[in-house]
């Protein structure tokens, strides 16, 4: 399997009969598709954000043309809302929580993983835990909207 491709689950939480969390999320995007990020709420004690990446690379408009190849985006940094171009030629956008406790970016911890529920619309609501088994998923909580 080629990262970036398919959906990764944590095989952590399947052994605690949670079927459902993903560490790699992986969603079909047009070339040039336009999404809406958007920060829902917060309860870690820690910064939280989200990493995202394609094979083209993804623009921020609002901020610039430049092309970058990732991007992460921090809730306590980024606009509550966030429109993201992106470029893909094998039509994959691929993201994941990250957070820091103080000491640098961290993500894809043995615990951490994302409960995605999809709504009626199609938003796509990621509840977010950065590490450990005692959790609601509700580290971070954002949106994802293809528009």
């Amino acid at each position: 399997m080629e990262i970036g491709q398919k959906k990764i689950f944590n095989d952590a939480f399947a052994e605690k009969g949670l079927n459902n969390v993903i560490l790699w999320d992986v969603q079909n995007i047009k070339d040039g598709q336009l999404i809406r990020v958007k920060f829902i709420s917060k309860s870690s004690p820690h910064r939280q954000g989200l990493w995202l990446i394609t094979d083209k690379g993804i623009v921020i408009p609002e901020l610039s043309d430049e092309i970058f190849p990732s991007i992460s985006l921090w809730e306590d940094t980024a606009p509550k809302e966030v429109i993201c171009k992106c470029y893909s030629q094998d039509g994959n956008l691929s993201l994941y929580n990250i957070w820091d406790k103080g000491n640098g970016t961290q993500s894809q911890m043995y615990t951490s993983g994302m409960i995605i529920d999809e709504k009626d619309d199609g938003i796509l609501i990621y509840n977010c835990n950065d590490y450990g088994f005692e959790t609601e998923f509700t580290d971070l909580v954002f949106s994802i909207e293809k528009l």
